[in-house]
């Protein structure tokens, strides 16, 4: 288990001690993308525990905290039975979405890795909307500056080749009954060309648009540009699910 710290909370930033265990990693030996899309969710996460505005307490005023984009950017790869300082704060709201940023940083003091996302609150049931008053709590605004891109809406690439359909299995899913947000991370690089899954990316961008519920199938599509893919799943009724983006060094 991570030991969870408070750096100067005063300031509204959480940090925790982040090992890396060898089933975090891919077959390269370095962090997998989901894992890194898992550490930000839960990041997020324990911070508003520790706020008393956990799942549960947010449930009991019919609310729920959904991550609606996402990016990512690598400086370094970390691997195996290293440790990171991870931490996360809010970076105020826009429109109706809540932002919330991250960094990783190694062992040297020098950093890995920064994120930034985009959160949505709404209705656990129909997934509607609330604005970011409904909540009954104070939004931060701090600032403390990242390089990672700010997660722009990816739209669904106008041409693009099948990749392949993937049903959603029972292992995909969270205690919210759709694909758990991390485990597009998977998706995606199941469905990435051979050639490019071992390949060192340095910018990851996410675009959750449908949920993708138990019994469905998706359908995966994408496109090689100069330096990176992006990669569309769509519904068997042709609706989006989301759209990812993944750029290269080389």
């Amino acid at each position: 288990m991570s030991d969870l710290l408070f750096d100067a909370p005063e300031l509204g930033i959480y940090q925790r001690e982040q090992d890396i265990p060898f089933r975090d990693c891919d077959c390269t030996g370095r962090v997998s993308l989901s894992t890194w899309l898992s550490w930000m969710a839960e990041l997020a996460g324990e911070q508003y525990e520790l706020r008393n505005l956990g799942r549960e307490q947010l449930l009991e005023n019919q609310q729920v905290f959904l991550l609606s984009r996402i990016s990512l950017r690598v400086l370094r790869h970390p691997v195996s039975y290293e440790r990171l300082t991870a931490s996360t704060w809010e970076k105020g709201v826009d429109t109706v979405f809540f932002r919330r940023n991250f960094d990783f940083f190694g062992e040297d003091g020098k950093l890995c890795a920064e994120g930034s996302s985009l959160w949505l609150l709404c209705d656990p049931v129909r997934h509607r909307i609330l604005r970011p008053s409904a909540l009954g709590h104070p939004v931060l605004d701090i600032d403390r500056p990242i390089s990672c891109p700010f997660p722009e809406k990816l739209d669904a690439p106008e041409q693009s080749s099948p990749l392949g359909s993937r049903p959603v299995f029972f292992s995909d899913l969270d205690a919210n009954n759709h694909i758990y947000c991390a485990n597009y991370g998977r998706i995606f690089m199941d469905f990435l060309p051979e050639e490019l899954q071992r390949v060192p990316y340095r910018d990851f961008t996410l675009s959750y648009v449908k949920e993708a519920k138990p019994g469905e199938r998706l359908l995966l599509s994408g496109f090689r540009e100069p330096g990176g893919f992006t990669m569309a799943g769509t519904h068997e009724d042709g609706s989006l699910c989301f759209t990812a983006k993944m750029s290269f060094d080389n």
